[in-house]
């Protein structure tokens, strides 16, 4: 049963409130709408009571308190401002500023800066104290952000962002007095710290030290007074992560996690370099019109009606001399439930084509047949109950490179849990974190699964497997510790990553999955296993069904095909290299695929991935979410509703589903009522 918390009754300014024990002044003021000024606190973080903008009077004392760390009591009386209180905080901002260098018309902050804005707040057009700056040094050694001591107000944001939320602990306060400044580790610079990139500490950040170096002369934070906030998602690598996209005349200029609190995930609204960062790259040349590959090899634009045309009639064509069995389609992962349905009904309904897989394909076939060892089709665990686990044993995964935001859970597990983590496999062992790190090739992980499956029955087999794998002394030892802890955890989870489902033989993940077994299963018939997938939508196409169980077949045998893309380097997978010497193909992409100019015959343009809206389900298969577009598609280029319609039209294919909202509905039902 729920108890009530308890009142307390105070008075603000004059005005009667009533909020709960416990609170601060600060909190209090805010519930009522009461303003006070702040620099160093933020909702998300603790307090700290470090810059005193947020002084008050209580009970008539001289002395004032920071709001911000004071808690209310019964009774008290506290007044937020008077001419002592306002001089006292402008002599305060007035030291801050003397302190560094704030010329804000050099400043890419400028226009959305705290500090600034609380100078103009206070009228502070002076400083009536002395100039006290000293030269700092500016760290410009990061690929993604840049840090400027001398801009610093040494507010502790970033401190306690980087050891609260993400639990790294990479800065802290150096040195002492005029000479203190953030320090990365052991007084190294950010590219050689332990520093996971995530950029929490710049979106924390109430000036200008630390900035994007993508978006900079726009000023990171975007001038939010002059931008359109998106509330969408990050569909970059599976997780899902919420997002607010700031954008002004159709330009993405900042992305910053929703900082809640508890909103219900472990990451608690921070995103990886991915989601942050890599997403404002330009990282391929946009394809803005339609074109058709000449019989001399060159490129040329082409109409929307004549590129359609083409490839619709040729697709007819071959249909109608070699039947469908002679087509094929390839898709990206990484594109939206909504693309993936229409491209597998056109491909199969439409054009009755004889093989129909996603890039990822090879890593789903394992999948399936470990499936089929197991008898039955297994439900992964939800990426979120890695925290709850006692021991995490990482396979041929590199979390660090797929999905950021697990290798940072995983690297705050063990230093503020002393959560257990074993990486197995040539993989980045989020050293020197990792509690074992046993590195063998890709070739010799069955080896080492079947040891473990031996070491945990008590078999002498597991000493000759190690051999087999080449273990030396100091590895194999600490292999048995391996085996020690998982025999003696409670809540043990598996992660798999490309290195191990990218194996043809699908019996060392069906190992895995007999491995997770032996420790009960999860609510909801959960296996304690999770897949690292090769894309964003990689759990999304495989539930609808995109990806092949079937062994890609001779390209002797294709003599037309479609091709959907994502991401740039959709264009260099490997799944693609059968292309070249296929009668006909077609692609329909954001981005001019460079390495393909030579394989295939027609490019549709399509757009990008933050240019229109679709669903996607989170790595694990457990979870879908909407995202909502950020940016408008360039005039001139269709979408993919449209483009597939157009299609469909063409070869004489009529869906079952009229707009775009009936199509989600149709993926959503689909996705709901089928594991991989």
């Amino acid at each position: 049963m729920e108890t009530k918390a308890k009142k307390v009754k105070l008075t603000i300014d004059g005005k009667e409130v009533v909020v709960d024990d416990g609170a601060t002044i600060l909190e209090a003021a805010r519930q009522n709408g009461i303003k006070i000024p702040t620099l160093c606190q933020h909702d998300a973080l603790s307090n700290w009571g470090g810059c005193r903008m947020c002084v008050v009077e209580v009970d008539g004392s001289p002395k004032l308190v920071a709001s911000c760390v004071m808690p209310v009591r019964d009774g008290m009386g506290v007044v937020t401002t008077n001419e002592y209180i306002l001089e006292c905080r402008r002599t305060m901002l007035e030291f801050i500023f003397a302190e560094r260098n704030h010329n804000c018309m050099f400043c890419p902050q400028s226009g959305d800066c705290e500090l600034q804005d609380l100078a103009y707040e206070l009228q502070m057009d002076h400083l009536t104290v002395a100039f006290s700056f000293n030269k700092f040094p500016t760290d410009v050694t990061n690929e993604y952000m840049a840090i400027d001591h001398n801009r610093c107000i040494l507010c502790g944001r970033c401190v306690r962002a980087c050891k609260e939320i993400v639990g790294a602990s990479v800065l802290n306060f150096q040195n002492r007095g005029p000479k203190s400044l953030i320090g990365m580790d052991l007084n190294q610079n950010r590219e050689e710290s332990t520093c996971h990139n995530d950029g929490l500490c710049m979106q924390v950040c109430p000036t200008g030290a630390m900035v994007n170096r993508y978006r900079g002369h726009y000023a990171v934070k975007g001038h939010s007074k002059d931008c359109q906030q998106l509330d969408t998602v990050c569909s970059q690598c599976g997780l899902l992560c919420p997002t607010i996209n700031f954008v002004k005349d159709n330009n993405l200029l900042n992305i910053e996690g929703k900082l809640t609190g508890d909103n219900g995930r472990p990451d608690r609204g921070q995103l990886c370099y991915k989601g942050r960062f890599e997403a404002l790259k330009n990282t391929g040349k946009r394809l803005d019109s339609p074109m058709a590959r000449s019989g001399d090899g060159t490129w040329k634009t082409a109409t929307w009606d004549e590129i359609l045309k083409l490839v619709s009639e040729k697709l007819n064509d071959i249909k109608k001399k070699e039947g469908g069995e002679a087509m094929f389609g390839l898709a990206s992962s990484a594109a939206s439930n909504e693309e993936l349905v229409l491209f597998r009904d056109f491909m199969t309904r439409g054009c009755s084509a004889g093989y129909v897989d996603t890039f990822d394909g090879a890593h789903f076939r394992t999948v399936v047949g470990a499936n089929k060892e197991g008898k039955q089709a297994f439900r992964e665990a939800s990426w979120k109950m890695i925290p709850q686990a006692d021991m995490v044993i990482v396979l041929g995964a590199a979390p660090s490179q797929s999905q950021p935001m697990i290798s940072t859970l995983l690297g705050k597990g063990i230093l503020e849990r002393g959560q257990k983590v074993a990486f197995l496999g040539e993989t980045d062992p989020i050293q020197p974190y990792a509690t074992y790190y046993i590195p063998v090739t890709d070739g010799a992980l069955p080896l080492l699964i079947g040891a473990l499956k031996a070491g945990l029955k008590g078999s002498g087999d597991g000493v000759k497997l190690l051999e087999k794998a080449g273990l030396e002394a100091d590895a194999v030892k600490a292999f048995h510790e391996v085996v020690k802890s998982f025999a003696d955890s409670v809540n043990p989870i598996f992660i798999v990553g490309e290195k191990l489902t990218g194996l043809e033989d699908p019996m060392a993940l069906a190992d895995i999955v007999s491995l997770a077994k032996q420790k009960g299963l999860y609510p909801e018939e959960a296996l304690r296993l999770i897949i690292l997938k090769p894309r964003g939508n990689s759990a999304g196409a495989w539930k609808l069904g995109i990806s092949s169980s079937k062994k890609v077949p001779g390209k002797s045998k294709w003599k037309a095909g479609l091709v959907l893309l994502g991401e740039p380097d959709d264009s260099n997978l490997a799944a693609l290299e059968e292309l070249k010497g296929v009668g006909f193909v077609a692609a329909i992409s954001p981005y001019f695929p460079e390495s393909l100019a030579d394989k295939i015959d027609a490019l549709i343009p399509k757009p990008a991935w933050l240019e229109e809206e679709g669903t996607f389900t989170s790595v694990d298969g457990n979870e879908t979410a909407y995202k909502q577009k950020s940016l408008q598609t360039p005039v001139g280029i269709m979408g993919s509703w449209e483009i597939f319609k157009n299609l469909a039209e063409r070869v004489g294919f009529k869906p079952d589903y009229q707009s775009w909202k009936d199509l989600s509905q149709k993926a959503e039902r689909e996705i709901k009522n089928r594991n991989c």
